[in-house]
């Protein structure tokens, strides 16, 4: 089986964490492994995030156990390129095919998404943490704009997981 490794990244609030779950529910059971940087960082080793920080390592390990069992492993996070950047471009290696998406919205639009929801953090977490434009500059990344809905992106997604098959 070859396995799609799908990257989605941006700034906190952004949408990377809903499209990451829609695109897994639309892909289906048994056919994909979800790795949040949020679940394995905050809720599995409860680790702050800063540069060497122990989530890094296990996020690549999980994401390395769905290689060959599962046609689709999301990895979704933040995941800022100076801490992060080095793990996903092994894991990138590691896959046969690799699809790589950003976020690049404004901070009041991620500030807009962040007031839809109940979450444990405010505006000024959300300003300490911004990192504006942190793409890999890996080829094919794909930005995602303010204008996109979830249903066209996942489905332009779903498309390109398709032609790749």
């Amino acid at each position: 089986m070859e396995t799609t490794l799908v990257i989605i990244r941006g700034n906190s609030g952004s949408g990377k964490t809903t499209l990451a779950q829609a695109l897994q529910r639309r892909v289906g059971h048994h056919h994909t492994l979800l790795v949040s940087q949020d679940v394995v960082r905050r809720d599995m080793l409860m680790s702050h995030d800063y540069p060497g920080n122990i989530s890094i390592g296990l996020i690549e390990q999980i994401a390395c156990y769905g290689l060959g069992r599962v046609p689709v492993v999301i990895v979704e996070g933040i995941l800022a390129r100076d801490r992060y950047g080095k793990m996903l471009a092994r894991l990138s290696q590691s896959f046969p095919r690799v699809l790589t998406y950003y976020f690049e919205v404004s901070f009041a639009t991620t500030l807009a998404r962040h007031q839809k929801r109940h979450r444990d953090f405010g505006v000024e977490d959300m300003r300490r943490w911004w990192l504006p434009h942190d793409t890999l500059g890996v080829a094919n990344e794909v930005l995602i704009g303010e204008q996109q809905d979830l249903t066209t992106e996942v489905q332009q997604i779903m498309t390109t997981i398709h032609d790749c098959d």
